[in-house]
């Protein structure tokens, strides 16, 4: 159980996450926006944070996921492979609406891979 627990939470994370990559750049100038006319830059910064926790979450995921089912017939090897290069591809400036697509991928391999569990 603990297994499809795992798979469930990496198709999620990767999923949402990647779909949030994928507009990140537009949140942070939104963020920017919205304070250009103050001096701080607190919202920015939040939320320039927060996608690197997300990215670093997603590259994190891809790792447990792969050390875990290593050997394991349930998950494919492309899923983890494609979180781990999303995850590390996004931590690249301007380049995190790419891993972000690698990461929606990984995340739906992973939750189409659910089926492949015995309950």
């Amino acid at each position: 159980m603990k297994s499809k627990n795992l798979a469930l939470t990496n198709g999620i994370v990767g999923l949402a996450g990647g779909i949030i990559l994928l507009f990140g750049i537009w949140f942070m100038v939104g963020a920017a926006a919205a304070q250009a006319d103050s001096e701080s830059y607190t919202a920015f910064a939040v939320v320039t944070i927060l996608l690197y926790v997300l990215k670093i979450a997603i590259l994190a995921l891809g790792i447990v996921g792969a050390v875990y089912y290593k050997g394991m017939p349930e998950v494919k090897t492309s899923s983890n492979v494609l979180m781990i290069v999303g995850g590390a591809i996004s931590l690249i400036p301007a380049l995190g609406w790419v891993g972000g697509i690698l990461a929606i991928i990984g995340g739906s391999i992973y939750l189409a891979n659910l089926k492949n569990f015995k309950n």
